[in-house]
């Protein structure tokens, strides 16, 4: 996962945790526009909707961790 420290790694783990209100281990389309609201990303339903689908790699509907890390982590 990207050559991350085990601290790094643990907060990751705890964005996401606070994140997935449902505590499913996965984020919803809701969830994750909730996440960027409060980024204060201030993209479009639009926009969030495009990046979510690209976040979701595996295409399953929802955001699971690793495709979480890879997203925050990505270049």
């Amino acid at each position: 996962m990207n050559a991350l420290t085990e601290e790094q790694l643990g907060e990751l783990r705890e964005d996401f945790a606070y994140n997935d209100q449902d505590a499913n281990g996965r984020l919803s389309f809701d969830e994750f526009r909730t996440l960027l609201e409060d980024l204060e990303a201030g993209i479009s339903e639009e926009e969030a909707r495009i990046g979510f689908e690209e976040i979701d790699t595996d295409r399953d509907g929802a955001i699971e961790f690793d495709e979480f890390v890879a997203w925050w982590t990505a270049d």
